[in-house]
């Protein structure tokens, strides 16, 4: 069984940026889902980019971002627009992170 698990765990491995990005887009839509039934989500305030966002927001605009890079394979282009939003995905988590619980 171990055997199994780990075969698994290496072929995820050889791109562990892009395994973070589809596993981000699987999981913050059950989030948002799940924890706006508990919490919420318009509760904490974060500023990015000189601009005032609630969590909710946030969320959202991470969801966008992953539904793009996602999508047809975008995120393996190489050209700049994925990798500005790769970015902008990134800076939004860190942001959040502590955040993403309930």
């Amino acid at each position: 069984m171990f055997w199994f698990k780990k075969k698994k765990i290496s072929r995820e491995c050889w791109n562990l940026n892009w395994e973070f990005i589809v596993w981000l887009h699987t999981r913050l839509p059950i989030y948002k889902n799940d924890a706006s039934k508990i919490v919420d989500l318009e509760y904490h305030r974060f500023e990015y980019k000189g601009e005032q966002y609630t969590q909710l927001q946030l969320i959202n605009k991470m969801i966008e971002l992953t539904n793009f890079l996602v999508k047809d394979g975008r995120y393996f282009d190489f050209d700049e627009e994925p990798e500005e939003k790769d970015k902008e995905l990134l800076d939004i988590f860190k942001l959040t992170f502590p955040s993403l619980w309930w």
